[in-house]
């Protein structure tokens, strides 16, 4: 038997195919959806640098307290190695080394 050459006209495997096309309506709900996620990612981006804002504003914040803190400790005489703590009425204790009682042993 001899062998012919046969042509076959069809797709070949994995290429696309067109199989119709979308309704007007799920064109524009998909054109809304899209508006709304770049909205929505507008806002976020917005948001993202209002949260960066106010971290720094915190933290000038925490640097203004440690500050008055700083300076409370020195108004008082307290050193830097003493145990101390505000209450919350505003006031300060602190375990004080007594210069007397280091001789004392």
């Amino acid at each position: 038997m001899p062998e012919e050459n046969v042509t076959t006209e069809t797709a070949p495997a994995n290429l696309p195919v067109e199989v119709g096309s979308l309704t007007e309506e799920e064109m524009t709900t998909i054109s809304q959806l899209r508006q709304n996620a770049n909205q929505l990612l507008n806002q976020l981006g917005q948001l993202e640098l209002r949260k960066t804002r106010i971290a720094f504003q915190i933290e000038r914040n925490e640097a203004q307290a440690q500050q008055v803190v700083a300076s409370a400790r020195e108004r008082l005489g307290i050193s830097e190695d003493a145990p101390w703590q505000i209450q919350e009425d505003g006031t300060v204790v602190a375990i004080l080394k007594d210069s007397s009682e280091e001789g004392d042993d």
